[in-house]
């Protein structure tokens, strides 16, 4: 069986020999090379070709997500994992979007990123336990001010927006809850500003997601 070749990023020598370690219990793994920086982890990327490479985020020269990136967008192919001491919701989301199939805090256990490993090769993806937690949080508290935007409509805003629904125009809006057109244009206004929307139609739509319509 072939050996997974794995390529370890982080300034600090104790973290190395402990992520080696650690790694070594596996037969099934090969660590191939370290890197010291985010510079020298793409470089040796390039010239060693590991299967994965297990980069930190805080390091000289180059950031782990910095070396994420040059990585990515030269090899779409690439398996990378984070394994880093912050936990902040900013670093695992923008960690995410640039491609990073795995995530792992240094304060979770050893088995982790074990289990990182196994998953990126085996099913493409695995973010910890503490990652999760952190994504879950922000798209709950995501969901409470979605929420909270709701309650923030007034009546008359509740009213304009279903004859918007209806395809009636500001005119005819004003005719029918006896206002002026111009009024009814101060209500759209302020319903495009409170749900972020651009135009009428995402008004809508987003107004029929929080439960308006």
């Amino acid at each position: 069986m072939t050996k997974c070749k794995i390529l370890i990023a982080d300034d600090l020598e104790m973290i190395r020999q402990g992520i080696k370690m650690l790694l070594k219990k596996n037969k099934d793994y090969h660590i191939i090379g370290e890197a010291v920086n985010g510079c020298e982890a793409v470089n040796k990327y390039f010239s060693l070709k590991p299967d994965i490479i297990i980069l930190d985020i805080s390091m000289p020269e180059q950031n782990g997500m910095e070396a994420a990136r040059e990585i990515i967008s030269r090899d779409d192919k690439a398996l990378v994992i984070i394994l880093s001491m912050h936990d902040d919701e900013v670093y695992i989301s923008q960690c995410i979007e640039i491609g990073v199939k795995g995530f792992v805090v240094k304060s979770e256990s050893g088995k982790e990123l074990d289990l990182a490993i196994q998953a990126v090769l085996d099913t493409g993806s695995y973010f910890s336990n503490r990652v999760q937690e952190v994504i879950v949080k922000k798209y709950t508290t995501a969901s409470k001010q979605h929420s909270k935007q709701k309650i923030k409509l007034t009546k008359r805003e509740i009213e304009v927006v279903k004859l918007i629904a209806q395809g009636l125009k500001s005119h005819q809006i004003a005719n029918k809850l006896f206002i002026s057109p111009r009024t009814v244009e101060t209500h759209r206004a302020n319903l495009m500003k409170k749900v972020e929307a651009n135009n009428s139609i995402e008004l809508i739509k987003k107004l029929e997601a929080m439960g308006i319509s």
